[in-house]
């Protein structure tokens, strides 16, 4: 589930980063945490929509034979897929996307922004102190 989320996650960062910045070029460095907040937003709500399915059979899977929970014959992903989708349908595999989503959209603005604006200072003060501005 990691790794289609978080290659979902910066493929979506960088697509929406490079076209909110085409939006308003000139503007761009004036308003570098917006584009970088909204941008890791989207990022975040869009893997949380995509890699729902994932985390839902993961989900299943830790919870097999606990408090009611499903018990499978196998740990095959597709046997539990076929489970949620006979029991549930497949409305079942979103289940929980909504919540997910929010919890991860301010979470990569949050994360995203953060990151750029370090970014940002320590080439500052990089350039900085090769110019010999700082000692």
């Amino acid at each position: 589930m990691n790794a289609p989320f978080t290659a979902v996650h910066f493929t979506t960062y960088e697509a929406a980063k490079r076209a909110l910045m085409e939006i308003s070029p000139e503007s761009a460095s004036d308003e570098r945490w917006v584009v970088h907040a909204t941008a890791g937003a989207a990022a975040g709500a869009l893997a949380a929509a995509v890699t729902t399915p994932l985390d839902v059979v993961k989900t299943q899977l830790q919870c097999q034979g606990v408090c009611g929970c499903d018990r499978f014959q196998s740990g095959s992903i597709r046997d539990v897929i076929q489970t949620i989708v006979k029991k549930d349908g497949y409305r079942g595999l979103m289940r929980g996307w909504i919540p997910r989503m929010l919890f991860h959209a301010p979470a990569a603005a949050i994360c995203w922004s953060t990151y750029e604006a370090s970014k940002a200072f320590f080439q500052e003060l990089n350039s900085r102190s090769k110019d010999g501005t700082i000692t």
